[in-house]
């Protein structure tokens, strides 16, 4: 142990020392490649571990997670959602689901003014059905006191269009027309004369159904 600490020799004591300083230096040199070597060998996955182990945020969340296979992608696709469902049709309405009124925008009508009429379609039951409405489906007509017709919306039909409507309970669809009091005849000829002063009762009808008849005047 003395000789470690005091060097004994031909040549001075500060070249022993400077040797012993030396051969340490290179050790710990040789000691520090050897434990870089041996990370070097390390595998890359364990090099990963030890990172995430530190720091969690630098390993992206998308490393390792799976991808869906194709057959369980149409699996998830083709399963039906537990929300989903088809709407229910809904029926034609009938005949007895139905109510259809007639009314006049006056019960007396005096000269120069236009007779309007108004026929609505109700639907008077519990339950949501469908109905055609439009001026392909209704009729007006108009007849004097002896009962002969002097006016038909049928003689000069100008339009058959027709639409189906959902009605709800208690919902209604009208149809309007005016009678310009002059008479018609079938293929509406324009040289029918002018209906004279006096009571006319008025009908009319939907899809063959017809509506309670109403009267009017002509008073001038």
């Amino acid at each position: 142990m003395s000789s470690v600490l005091h060097p004994v020799g031909p040549e001075r004591r500060s070249t022993y020392w400077r040797r012993r300083l030396l051969a340490a230096l290179v050790l710990v040199l040789l000691l520090v490649g050897a434990v870089l070597g041996v990370r070097a060998l390390l595998p890359e996955t364990s090099s990963q571990q030890a990172v995430a182990r530190l720091d969690p945020e630098q390993v992206s969340p998308t490393v390792g997670a799976p991808t869906p296979s194709a057959s369980t992608q149409t699996a998830a696709t083709d399963e039906p959602s537990a929300t989903s469902s088809t709407p229910a049709r809904v029926e034609p309405c009938t005949r007895e689901a139905l109510d259809v009124l007639l009314t006049s925008e006056a019960t007396a009508y005096g000269p120069g003014v236009t007779p309007r009429f108004v026929l609505t379609v109700r639907n008077s039951s519990e339950t949501t059905c469908t109905a055609e409405i439009g001026s392909g489906m209704r009729t007006f007509t108009v007849q004097d006191a002896s009962g002969e017709q002097v006016w038909s919306t049928a003689d000069c039909q100008s339009s058959t269009s027709t639409q189906d409507y959902e009605l709800e309970p208690g919902d209604s669809r009208s149809m309007r027309t005016t009678w310009s009091r002059q008479r018609s005849a079938a293929g509406c000829p324009d040289d029918q004369p002018v209906a004279e002063v006096g009571t006319y009762t008025v009908r009319g009808s939907w899809n063959d159904v017809s509506a309670e008849p109403l009267t009017i005047t002509l008073t001038g």
